[in-house]
């Protein structure tokens, strides 16, 4: 099952409300201090869920995108979804898409972030939870607390 991305984000807080209801109530409401507070721990939960469950971007044109995300494995339109961290970029556009990483200091290319081309009606998994710059020009240079950081782009490229 596939929701569109702020579905998604809305089911999140309603799942973090439904956790922390019962504490909430049996401090306030019934005044027996922090017996039920173990319960807001549950929302450490919330924390897996966001970062492994994988999005899916579906490119209909250079700026023009859905941002979906699954909610549960599938299958739709013969792509099989499964949980990771993980974006499935679909290219149903008539130009191909370059999904690049940028690195910035003395961050270099580990092994696995290969730079891809995503031709028209394909469709590409990045194993990355997010896309820093999505069809926007990237910063020049980032500020970070370490000696570098790495960046992900996805771009149109001109018309061959």
């Amino acid at each position: 099952m596939i929701v569109a991305a702020q579905t998604f984000h809305i089911i999140l807080i309603a799942i973090a409300v439904l956790i922390c209801l019962k504490a909430l109530y049996t401090r306030f409401i019934t005044k027996q201090g922090n017996k039920d507070d173990w319960m807001v721990l549950l929302l450490l939960i919330l924390v897996p869920i966001n970062w492994y469950t994988p999005t899916v971007l579906t490119i209909s044109d250079c700026n023009q995108y859905t941002k979906e995300v699954v909610l549960f494995p599938g299958q739709r339109a013969g792509i099989s979804y499964t949980y990771g961290r993980k974006n499935y970029i679909i290219n149903q556009s008539k130009r191909n898409l370059k999904f690049e990483y940028l690195f910035y200091g003395d961050n270099r290319r580990e092994e696995g972030q290969v730079d891809q081309l995503i031709l028209p009606e394909n469709v590409v998994i990045v194993n990355e939870v997010t896309i820093s710059y999505l069809f926007e020009a990237p910063e020049k240079s980032v500020s970070t607390k370490s000696s570098g950081a790495t960046k992900t782009l996805l771009y149109c490229l001109a018309n061959d």
